[in-house]
């Protein structure tokens, strides 16, 4: 959700202010929903870390264990609202092989940099995501878009750790002859181009099947999976079942000369299993399933805000769990991303107008939004007021 307009939207014809949308699900229902399933996203880097797989193969077991319980609802779906028809499903495939390459780099950059900083990594979609609809779309570019642009690029080097003075590692401190910081923030910020890609390619699958949602997540989980399968063949190497990527420790295995050691992690358990499985489901089948529903059916503005509560709660809960305390430089960088992310999703301009408002004389119960020239909805590019959210309504880009 970026505060660009697109063209198609521009040209929305004004009718009453006062008509609201036609939500199918109720303001506290969905603000509920979008909570749990922002819940779920701030745990998916901890299962992943957790349940200690190779990252390649821990993307085709979250994505295709998904599958079963995402097709029999996508089933019922199909029986209520119909098929996707041709476009959908192309978009939703390509969706899904980007997401794929998304998904693989993130969980690398997880086991190099740690799951709370590659989560705030994963945010620099927000300013792929206008780049592509400029170049492909010809949709405008906000003037804030070159505020947010310096900041991002300077707050994920500090998030990734670049600027920090070389301490003693804990672990290999290169990997492939890159310090591992600057390796582990290259592939963060890999999958945030992915994952802004994906936004755009899903945002085309959601608007020409308005109203279906486990569809397309469906047909996305199926293609995640090729990617990373593609990658370990292009490696020489197949599915890694028994061997996990961290040692007995939780840290990634050294070998004697200092370089990473492939061969040292821990054995697979029982319990890495179980870690998994809450991941297929409870990461990718409810979590975004939820944030859809949810987002598509309140404010995006507000739907924006409550998704930083994913990247902001797996920082906290990665220090509790795995000990990973961010430096000073990370935490500027933390705040600078996430502000830019907030300020590119319109919720500082909301928040301004509410303050605006509330000096003036509002009758209660009155949208301050209807008030505003400047209708925070419009400078989303979602719904307005008077459209109805199931017809227009587009993936949100949510943080994972």
């Amino acid at each position: 959700m970026n505060d660009w307009i697109p063209t198609d939207m521009a040209k929305t014809s004004e009718l009453s202010p006062t008509r609201q949308p036609a939500h199918h699900v109720g303001h506290g229902k969905a603000v509920t929903i979008l909570l749990l399933g922002t819940l779920c996203l701030a745990f998916s880097g901890i299962w992943v870390k957790a349940s200690n797989f190779e990252p390649a193969t821990s993307v085709v077991l979250r994505c295709w264990l998904a599958l079963f319980f995402l097709v029999p609802f996508a089933i019922v779906e199909i029986r209520k609202k119909g098929t996707l028809n041709k476009n959908g499903i192309i978009w939703a495939a390509i969706a899904g092989l980007i997401l794929g390459v998304d998904f693989t780099a993130w969980n690398y950059s997880i086991f190099y940099v740690g799951a709370g900083i590659a989560s705030v990594l994963l945010n620099l979609q927000v300013i792929i995501l206008p780049l592509l609809a400029f170049f492909i779309d010809r949709e405008r570019i906000p003037r804030n878009y070159w505020f947010v642009l310096p900041v991002m690029a300077v707050g994920i080097a500090m998030v990734g750790g670049v600027f920090d003075p070389v301490g003693e590692a804990v672990g290999p401190a290169a990997i492939a002859g890159i310090p591992i910081a600057i390796l582990g923030t290259l592939l963060g910020a890999l999958s945030g181009v992915c994952y802004g890609t994906y936004l755009y390619t899903s945002r085309k699958s959601t608007r020409v099947n308005p109203g279906r949602y486990l569809q397309p997540i469906a047909i996305v989980s199926l293609f995640q999976g090729f990617p990373p399968i593609a990658y370990m063949i292009f490696r020489g190497e197949g599915f890694n079942f028994t061997q996990g990527m961290l040692n007995a420790e939780g840290v990634l295995p050294t070998a004697p000369d200092g370089a990473f050691d492939p061969t040292g992690g821990a054995p697979i358990d029982g319990m890495n299993w179980l870690w998994m499985i809450m991941l297929a489901v409870l990461g990718q089948f409810i979590a975004w399933t939820f944030v859809q529903i949810g987002s598509v059916n309140m404010n995006p503005t507000l739907s924006a805000g409550l998704l930083l509560l994913s990247p902001v709660s797996t920082i906290f809960i990665a220090a509790i769990l795995f000990s990973e305390i961010p430096s000073t430089l990370q935490v500027i960088g933390v705040v600078a991303v996430l502000g830019a992310v907030a300020y590119q999703n319109g919720l500082f301009h909301a928040m301004l107008g509410r303050s605006a408002s509330d000096k003036k004389d509002v009758p209660p119960g009155t949208d301050i939004y209807d008030q505003t020239q400047d209708d925070p909805l419009r400078l989303l590019g979602e719904n307005t007021p008077d459209e109805p959210a199931d017809e227009t309504s587009e993936s949100p880009p949510a943080s994972r």
